[in-house]
């Protein structure tokens, strides 16, 4: 059975828990949503064009979360293999 996002998000062997972590993805007919773990332990939902960490949400894939700088750097967080 796949491994939900509260299985992941409180897995201290899924995922590193000193740093922001993708949980979930949810996909909506309307919209596109990703669940991420800050190293506090807060759990946000973000949909694109929010902010985090000095970057924007630029797109939400299955399973992944894009997001750029203001200077164009990319990253892309992926869900943690369990």
């Amino acid at each position: 059975m796949p491994a939900t996002p509260a299985d992941i998000a409180t897995d201290k062997n899924a995922l590193d828990t000193n740093a922001t972590a993708l949980i979930g993805t949810i996909s909506r007919p309307d919209t596109r949503i990703a669940l991420i773990r800050q190293p506090s332990g807060r759990i946000a939902r973000l949909t694109l064009g929010d902010r985090l960490g000095g970057a924007t949400v630029t797109a939400i894939g299955e399973g992944e979360l894009h997001l750029t700088r203001a200077n164009g750097e990319t990253s892309k967080l992926t869900l943690p293999r369990g």
